[in-house]
C-alpha cells in the first residue's frame, strides 16, 4: 500500500518541477528574445534551454526504465497492462515462490492480501495451525493475480483473501468486479481443492489519511460477496467490527488510518475463528 504510492509520488512532484521547469525557461528565452537582439546570445539560450529539456526527460526516462513508477500507476488505474518481466520485483516474486516451494511444509491456511496482512500474525493467534503470511505491501488485485504462483507453491488447505483496500483509492466499481472475478478464477483454476475465505475490505479514518470513501467501500464490499456467492467462497464481514458511528476506523485502531494496531487484529482472529477450525 506505501511502496508504489510513495515511488508514484515521487514521480508526480518529480514531474511537475520538471514541466514548471520547462516553463520557466521557455518563458525566459522568450524574455530574452524581447531584450536581446544579438543572435549569438539568442542562439546559445535556445541550446541551453535544449540542452536542459532533454536532460530532464532523460531522467524521466531513466526513472522509469528502472522502476516502472510511471506505468504502474497507469496500470492501477486500469488503462494499461504491464509486462511482468518489466517489473523491478518480478525476480523477487519467483524467488519467494521457490522459497515457499522448499519449505516443505503442508499449510492449512494462507492469508493472501495487501500490507493489511502482512501486518497481521495469525500464526500467533492459531498455534495449533500451519499459516503461511502471503501478504504484500501496496499490492492490489492485479499484483496478487501475479502472485497466485506462491500460493499454489504453498497449497493451503484454506485461504483468507484480504483484496481491493489498494484498488479502490484508483478505480471504480465496475472494474473492481472484474479484477475480483479475475482474481477468483485464476485461485479456483490453480487451487481447486482449497476453500476460499472472502474478506471484506476495511474501513479508513479519512481525518487521518486520504483514501477511498467508506461508502465506496461498503458497495465494493457487496460486489466481494457476490462474487463469494458464485464462485462458491465463503465471505466475512470484517468490515463492521472496524468501524465507529461516524462511518469511520477508530483512531484507536489504526496508526496511519489504513493500518492496524497489533491489537486491533484480536476481533479479527476471533471473528474467524470458528473459519479456521472447521
Amino acid at each position: 500500500m506505501g511502496r508504489v504510492t510513495v515511488q508514484f509520488l515521487r514521480f508526480f512532484i518529480l514531474l511537475h518541477n520538471t514541466v514548471g521547469e520547462l516553463w520557466y525557461i521557455n518563458i525566459v528565452v522568450i524574455m530574452k528574445i524581447q531584450l536581446l537582439k544579438n543572435h549569438r546570445s539568442l542562439f546559445l539560450l535556445l541550446c541551453l534551454s535544449f540542452m536542459m529539456n532533454a536532460l530532464l526527460l532523460f531522467g524521466l526516462y531513466i526513472l522509469e526504465k528502472h522502476s516502472c513508477v510511471l506505468s504502474l500507476a497507469l496500470e492501477r488505474r486500469g488503462y494499461i497492462v504491464v509486462d511482468d518481466e518489466k517489473l523491478p520485483d518480478s525476480w523477487a516474486r519467483k524467488c519467494w515462490v521457490n522459497t515457499v516451494k522448499k519449505l516443505y511444509t503442508e499449510f492449512d491456511v494462507a492469508f493472501f492480501g495487501n500490507s493489511i496482512v502482512t501486518g497481521s500474525d495469525f500464526q500467533m493467534k492459531f498455534p495449533d495451525k500451519k499459516i503461511i503470511n502471503l501478504g504484500y505491501s501496496g499490492d492490489n488485485m492485479i499484483g496478487m493475480l501475479r502472485r497466485v504462483p506462491m500460493l499454489k507453491a504453498a497449497n493451503p488447505k484454506k485461504i483468507f483473501i484480504m483484496a481491493g483496500t489498494n484498488d479502490l483509492v484508483h478505480i471504480g466499481l465496475e472494474e473492481y468486479e472484474k479484477r475480483y472475478e479475475n482474481l477468483l478464477r485464476t485461485i479456483k483454476d490453480a487451487l481447486p481443492n482449497a476453500r476460499i475465505y472472502i474478506q471484506s475490505v476495511l474501513p479508513s479514518n479519512h481525518k487521518m489519511i486520504d483514501y477511498a470513501p467508506n461508502e465506496k467501500v461498503q458497495k465494493a464490499n457487496g460486489i466481494a460477496k457476490e462474487m463469494a456467492a458464485v464462485f462458491q467462497c465463503s465471505y466475512i464481514h470484517l468490515y463492521d467490527l472496524y468501524v465507529d458511528e461516524n462511518n469511520e476506523l477508530p483512531k484507536e485502531l489504526t496508526r496511519d488510518g489504513v493500518h492496524l494496531h497489533k491489537n486491533a487484529y484480536d476481533r479479527w482472529a476471533e471473528a474467524i475463528r470458528p473459519l479456521v477450525y472447521e
